[in-house]
């Protein structure tokens, strides 16, 4: 008898979503088909599909009850309003669950939805992206089937610490574009740097990759077009093709304040690529940056501009220190590798 291991989540095949929560649901599903043993079936279900085919959950259903374990990775609705049925289910049917989360949300979710606490505590395993979430919801909650599974990568490229090009420092923003990720603390940033003064002496440049908000859509490109060739958007980067434009800049900005951030991907793609990040202090932000040996952590205070201006002409202005830490970047990778995500798994899955 085949052993059947589901994938439960938000793919975001049928719109082609590229978002935090589609690109970890896809890799967890590539880690599993890389590393399971022979025999395994593994089958999926893209959770988007239900938003238009909601007959489609007697399909959901049939998969789940002849699964032998279901790896969960679940919105906070999915969780809300799915999960108990799910639990029931397990029970019913005999199924292990392994709930991988997806950003940080899940503390101040149980805080307002405490009811989910004693289904979550039986379940095989609950695997948040940091130490800070783990630390939490075992001694808040007192869940003790909690394992730290940071996110990762797959990647057979390794790139050489270099400077982009002699005589300019290049920003990259790669996320998802929308005012609560920080694009407009970037254009402040900006707004200094377009100085004709200031761009003599320090000719920075910032591109931009990632999906765009349809909320912030017409304020990012009217913004976008005060800069001219400074600033430029530059699409969505296929994941084959991440690594190899990352290296070609000096550093990555993230200046983030979205409310159910975790360990952004962007920043350990900015690992792999070997380049430094300058992040904001934001909830979970130290947990997977060490703020002046890989990157820089930026309080959220009234100078916060201020301070990403001084980083930023500071590692210009000592091409030396920017070496250091695109090498350290580079190093710090190896946590967030397949092979590191997977020894934490595996025993779970097999």
């Amino acid at each position: 008898m085949a052993f059947n291991v589901l994938v439960l989540g938000y793919f975001g095949f049928t719109t082609d979503k590229k978002d935090g929560q589609a690109t970890k649901t896809r890799q967890c599903l590539e880690l599993l088909k890389r590393n399971m043993k022979a025999g395994t079936r593994i089958n999926t279900f893209d959770t988007e599909i239900l938003h238009t085919q909601p007959w489609r959950i007697v399909n959901l259903l049939w998969k789940t009850i002849r699964s032998n374990k279901v790896v969960y990775l679940p919105a906070q609705n999915n969780l809300y309003y799915f999960f108990p049925f799910l639990y029931t289910l397990s029970k019913i049917f005999r199924f292990d669950i392994m709930y991988l989360l997806i950003g940080g949300w899940l503390p101040f979710f149980l805080e307002k939805h405490p009811r989910l606490i004693k289904e979550l505590r039986k379940i095989k395993g609950i695997f948040p992206e940091n130490e800070t979430v783990t630390t939490l919801l075992k001694e808040k909650f007192k869940l003790r089937n909690v394992y730290t599974l940071p996110n990762f990568r797959f990647t057979k490229y390794t790139p050489k610490a270099f400077s982009s090009k002699p005589g300019e420092f290049r920003l990259v923003f790669m996320s998802r574009i929308v005012k609560e990720k920080g694009i407009e603390t970037v254009f402040q940033i900006a707004d200094y740097f377009a100085k004709p003064e200031i761009h003599e002496k320090f000719p920075v440049s910032i591109d931009f990759y990632g999906e765009i908000s349809p909320k912030d859509k017409d304020f990012f490109f009217r913004t976008l077009a005060r800069y001219g060739q400074m600033i430029q958007y530059k699409g969505i980067l296929a994941p084959n093709e991440i690594t190899h434009t990352l290296c070609t800049y000096d550093a990555l900005i993230l200046p983030t304040r979205y409310p159910t951030e975790g360990v952004p991907g962007a920043i350990i793609d900015a690992y792999i690529a070997g380049i430094p990040v300058m992040v904001s202090d934001w909830i979970y932000s130290r947990d997977v940056v060490e703020h002046e040996k890989i990157g820089y952590i930026i309080p959220l205070d009234r100078n916060e501009v201020e301070t990403y201006i001084h980083h930023i002409e500071d590692l210009y202005s000592h091409p030396q220190k920017l070496l250091d830490l695109k090498m350290a970047a580079r190093a710090q990778s190896a946590k967030y590798d397949e092979k590191a995500a997977w020894s934490i798994l595996k025993p779970f899955l097999v």
